[in-house]
C-alpha cells in the first residue's frame, strides 16, 4: 500500500491508501464513514491486499470529515497560500463532500485507471449518493455500498433532543459550539452545526429506509450495476439484513443489476470479518470479467 494525496477543489489536502495492481484497468474507490480513517478502519488492509492480488486497484479515500477532529492543510486555489482547517466528522459540513468524492474519482484517472468502482462505507454511501445526485454518474461504471445507513431517519428517531439543542444553537450564531452530549450511544462528539445537517430533505437524506417512500430518489434513478452488502449484525439494519436489503430492491426501478449479500457473523465494522467482506467484493466484480477488469 502507498499512501498518495489529492487536493480538493476548494483546497484541501486529503490522504488516501493505494493498493496497487500489475495491471490498472479498473479501481474501486472507496469513501469511508463518519469517524473513520486509514490508520483505525478494520477491513481496508485485507480488502485492499485482496483485490490489488486479484487485479483490481483500490483506494481508501481520506475525506474532510475523517477522524474525530482533524487538522488538514488547506491551500488557495488562486493564491496558493498553504494554512491549516480543523474539520472532521466533528464539524464538517456534509454538502461540501462532493469535492472530496470529485476528487478522489479524478486521482483514479490520474493514476491511470480506465475504470472507477464508486465505493463507500456506512455514511460514505450517503455523500456518494449527494454526489451523484449533485454531478451525475460521469467517469463511475459502477457501484458499491457496504453498510450504508438512513442516518437521517436514525437521527430523527433516535437523537430528537441532540437535534433541538444543535437547531437552537445554530439559531442563536453558535453553530460550531459542540452539544452538551455525545452521539451515537454517547461515544462521539459533534457540532451544531454538523448535527443540523441530519434534517429531513437535506442532502444527507438519501436513503429513506426507516420511512420507506415509494421512490428512493436518486437511487431509484440509477441504471449503472449496483453492489450493496450489509453485515448481518449491523447497527444500520431497520428489520433485519435480509429483509431491508430485499425492500431496497423494490426500489430499484431502473437498475437492472442490482446484487446483494450479507456477511454473516459481522457487525457494522467487519471486525475480524475482514476476509469474508473481501470476499463478497471479488465474487461480485468476478461477475463482470468478461468485460474485463
Amino acid at each position: 500500500m502507498k499512501l498518495i494525496h489529492k487536493y480538493t477543489r476548494d483546497g484541501l489536502n486529503l490522504l488516501g491508501g493505494h493498493w496497487e495492481p500489475s495491471k490498472k484497468e479498473t479501481c474501486v474507490v472507496l469513501i469511508h464513514g463518519m469517524y473513520d480513517n486509514i490508520i483505525e478502519n478494520c477491513f481496508a488492509q485485507q480488502v485492499g491486499k485482496d483485490l490489488a492480488a486479484a487485479g483490481y486497484g483500490f483506494i481508501f479515500c481520506h475525506t474532510r470529515g475523517y477522524g474525530v477532529i482533524n487538522s488538514i492543510i488547506t491551500k488557495d486555489p488562486i493564491t496558493g497560500k498553504r494554512k491549516n482547517k480543523i474539520i472532521g466528522s466533528t464539524y464538517e459540513k456534509f454538502a461540501e463532500s462532493i469535492y472530496d468524492v470529485e476528487a478522489w474519482i479524478e486521482k483514479a484517472k490520474e493514476l491511470g485507471y480506465k475504470k472507477v468502482i464508486l465505493a463507500s462505507h456506512s455514511m460514505g454511501g450517503c455523500k456518494n449518493l449527494h454526489y451523484i445526485a449533485t454531478k451525475g454518474l460521469s467517469g463511475i461504471d459502477k457501484l458499491l455500498f457496504i453498510s450504508i445507513p438512513d442516518a437521517v431517519g436514525y437521527f430523527n428517531n433516535y437523537e430528537v433532543t441532540r437535534l433541538k439543542e444543535a437547531k437552537e444553537l445554530v439559531k442563536k450564531g453558535r453553530g460550531k459550539e459542540l452539544l452538551s452530549e455525545k452521539i451515537v450511544g454517547g461515544i462521539f462528539p459533534i457540532s451544531a452545526r454538523t448535527m443540523c445537517g441530519f434534517r429531513r430533505g437535506s442532502s444527507i437524506d438519501r436513503f429513506p429506509i426507516m420511512d420507506n417512500p415509494d421512490d428512493f430518489g436518486i437511487l431509484s434513478k440509477i441504471e449503472k450495476p449496483i453492489c450493496m452488502i450489509l453485515a448481518e449484525h449491523d447497527s444500520v439494519i431497520v428489520k433485519s439484513a435480509k429483509e431491508d436489503l430485499a425492500l431496497v430492491k423494490t426500489k430499484m426501478k431502473n437498475c437492472s443489476n442490482f446484487y446483494t449479500d450479507i456477511v454473516e457473523g459481522a457487525t457494522h465494522r467487519f471486525i475480524n470479518k475482514d476476509k469474508q467482506l473481501a470476499v463478497k467484493i471479488l465474487a461480485w466484480l468476478k461477475s463482470f470479467e468478461g468485460e474485463g477488469k
